[in-house]
């Protein structure tokens, strides 16, 4: 794998074979450019992908002369666009506060950073997401259109970051004594016991009604009962669900024992960020559409973080 100073000298050796030489403010931006764009980061944390590979590596480099290539030829003369005037560059792929999106050009996630203070539009049942196919049948997860377009927007005070399709405090984060979050999720077939790390073995339906009334039955799960509830226009079902105090004898994620001990009551979805975790969960028909709004806090967290998590959910639209 060369350097990056021999990627430079490569690339500029083979401009000059060219009719005219890409400038050298242009090349350094366009290089500069290319390793910035961060990997997609799953919404649990024990979850992370690996370095870099050589592989990957040489790609960069070979994308790197492509990219370079399309703008030399922009730039000989007679070409580009009508009037000679170069292209916008176009904006960063981190959504940044909105009024109205289109559904065409929403952020399937939240930056993974500190939140300014503003409306965030996301889609996070978009293709490839963590959340994208909570349909029945599983086991597995089936990928289903009727979810991809559903976004959600939220206003966010200061003190909140983004992660993934998921935010959570910026100072305590999502742990405990004192952390808090919020989640868009679908809801999943159930585990039979949540402190293993087995396959998800309870079968639910696609309803709010199955899911609502699976999660009750459950023999280990402590609920609240369910009651009726409307948030952002659509009805449903609310209720709460409290992991237990003590979670150090569940198993850990195999194979990262450094995760911790995992309690996931149903999959795909979440699992416990930490002992005493209380979630309340708003599961709600969407256009025929299971959608869950899963909020979290602890016994610890603040009742003016609890407050702003509370106006944060007061705040959702959701636009199918």
């Amino acid at each position: 794998m060369s350097t990056d100073r021999d990627v430079n000298r490569i690339v500029r050796s083979w401009l000059e074979e060219g009719v005219t030489a890409l400038p050298d403010r242009v090349l350094d931006n366009v290089l500069d450019q290319l390793p910035a764009t961060p990997q997609r980061r799953a919404w649990w944390p024990a979850r992370r992908f690996g370095e870099m590979n050589n592989f990957a590596k040489i790609a960069v480099a070979a994308a790197a002369v492509i990219v370079v290539a399309f703008v030399g030829i922009r730039l000989l003369p007679g070409q580009g666009t009508t009037g000679g005037s170069l292209p916008s560059q176009s904006s960063s792929p981190s959504p940044s506060p909105v009024a109205s999106p289109s559904a065409s050009n929403v952020p399937a996630e939240f930056p993974d950073s500190p939140l300014q203070a503003g409306t965030y539009t996301v889609a996070p049942f978009s293709p490839g997401m963590e959340g994208a196919c909570h349909l029945p049948p599983q086991p597995g997860c089936t990928e289903s259109p009727a979810d991809d377009t559903i976004r959600f927007t939220i206003t966010v005070p200061d003190g909140w970051s983004g992660a993934g399709t998921s935010i959570w405090l910026t100072g305590p984060g999502n742990g405990p004594p004192d952390g808090a979050g919020l989640i868009f999720g679908r809801g999943g077939w159930l585990l039979s016991d949540p402190c293993r790390y087995i396959a998800a073995d309870i079968p639910v339906g696609p309803t709010v009604a199955d899911f609502v009334d699976a999660v009750a039955e459950h023999p280990i799960l402590d609920t609240t009962a369910a009651v009726d509830v409307t948030l952002a226009g659509y009805s449903g079902k609310y209720f709460d669900l409290q992991v237990p105090a003590d979670i150090s004898m569940c198993e850990t994620e195999p194979g990262n024992s450094s995760s911790g001990p995992i309690y996931r009551p149903w999959e795909p979805g979440l699992y416990a960020q930490g002992p005493s975790q209380r979630w309340h969960q708003w599961v709600l028909d969407v256009d025929g559409v299971r959608v869950v709004v899963q909020s979290f806090d602890y016994a610890g967290t603040s009742a003016t973080r609890r407050a702003e998590l509370q106006a944060i959910v007061d705040s959702i639209q959701i636009l199918p």
